[in-house]
């Protein structure tokens, strides 16, 4: 799904709620007029179009252009989150949470993991929010020792759920041990797994960590769960940023936003992907080739492409200027700053072009080394960006 696609229906289940309560072409009206005063700020938005909501099913009065896909997603992101602050601004001071927990129920899992993976959308935040700013919810009496029991606590469920038990609590109980150097915090826990110490709890912290600003104890948490992230991700398991935010209870996570604890999913990113993609490439072509042939043939398909996505143009390939030297992938860090529907459709154009170059017998052998030599974290981003290397295979044996 891209921008326009996600756009669309975000669009769609705010005039939908609106709508429930009032009528769906007042609702129209309201977010038609909206986007209108909105242009100024972010002139993007005169690709969402409302039509007249009288004649039309609800799916079909948002129109949203395909042109929305060249901005960034964030910054789109950005204009979405300003409609909802002003919708939620306008209404009472509990009806504000409820709208946005009826947007993010309503919108589905799927489509509140790209808002925000990819926009910067969080609507769980946003509720947590909206509750302490209204004075709805208190955070002074949640003490630092109760925050990080309860945080590494979820945090050992949802890693149990992607390993085992006993990994999960062996890798936290080292990272805490690890970490105490870094972070005073740490010496006033202790991990252990009751199965073998017959104690009452996986997890103890200490009522002296409470001495400690919250503020640097939110430093040690957000440690601990960069690295547990980025652990995950390398071993080629799942993000456990959304687990964790559906696990832990909106009094936490709004006790953790203050502490200076944003709970995001951990990605590979587009530059490193596509560095890795390309050696991977080379490595497989060379098993039948000379390194340098492997070289030529990734940089003319690589040409060949530029005109369709631009932000190729910044990525070569340079051969070893001799034997004892390495090739060097040269690209450029504003290939983070595209999309993923560009992403995506980068890596599949690679891959189909330099199949359908190889001789038929060549082309599943290839798709196999390809997936066998591809590191597992960056197998799983290409997957995760829609990349299936499964039905390019199947794809291709068709054919023949």
């Amino acid at each position: 799904m891209d921008t326009a696609d996600v756009t669309k229906k975000f669009i769609t289940t705010i005039i939908e709620i609106i709508g429930r309560k009032t009528s769906q072409e007042y609702a129209a009206i309201t977010i038609r007029n909206l986007l209108k005063k909105l242009k100024r700020v972010y002139p993007f938005l005169q690709y969402i179009e409302i039509k007249d909501a009288r004649s039309l099913e609800l799916e079909d009065t948002v129109a949203v252009n395909e042109s929305i896909n060249s901005i960034h997603p964030k910054k789109v992101g950005k204009a979405l989150t300003e409609i909802i602050q002003i919708l939620i601004n306008s209404l009472g001071k509990t009806a504000g949470y409820f709208f946005i927990r009826e947007t993010r129920e309503k919108i589905g899992i799927k489509y509140d993991t790209i808002l925000e993976k990819k926009m910067d959308i969080d609507l769980t935040l946003m509720q947590a929010t909206y509750l302490v700013e209204k004075q709805i919810l208190t955070l002074h009496d949640i003490q630092n020792d109760d925050v990080m029991r309860r945080f590494l606590k979820t945090l050992i469920e949802v890693i149990e759920r992607q390993t085992s038990k006993t990994f999960a609590i062996r890798f936290i109980a080292h990272r805490v041990d690890l970490l105490r150097e870094y972070y005073p915090c740490f010496n006033y826990i202790t991990i252990t797994d009751v199965r073998h110490t017959l104690g009452s709890e996986d997890v103890m912290v200490q009522q002296d960590i409470n001495n400690i600003d919250e503020q640097d104890v939110g430093k040690a948490i957000k440690a601990i769960l960069k690295e547990t992230e980025q652990t995950l991700v390398d071993l080629g398991r799942n993000s456990i940023a959304g687990a964790l935010k559906l696990q832990l209870s909106i009094e936490y996570l709004a006790k953790l936003r203050e502490m200076g604890v944003s709970i995001t999913p951990y990605n590979v990113s587009y530059n490193a992907v596509f560095i890795e993609v390309i050696k991977t490439l080379i490595e497989v072509i060379g098993k039948t080739r000379t390194e340098n042939d492997a070289i030529l043939m990734v940089n003319e398909f690589l040409r060949n492409m530029e005109n369709k996505y631009e932000f190729l143009k910044q990525v070569k390939v340079s051969q070893a200027a001799n034997k004892d030297e390495l090739y060097h992938i040269m690209t450029s860090s504003d290939i983070d700053r595209i999309s993923e529907g560009d992403a995506r459709h980068a890596i599949q154009d690679l891959l189909e072009s330099i199949i359908e170059s190889l001789e038929k017998d060549l082309r599943e052998e290839f798709i196999q080394q390809f997936k066998k030599s591809l590191d597992k974290k960056y197998l799983s981003r290409i997957e995760g960006l829609g990349v299936n290397l499964h039905l390019i295979e199947l794809h291709h044996a068709l054919l023949d």
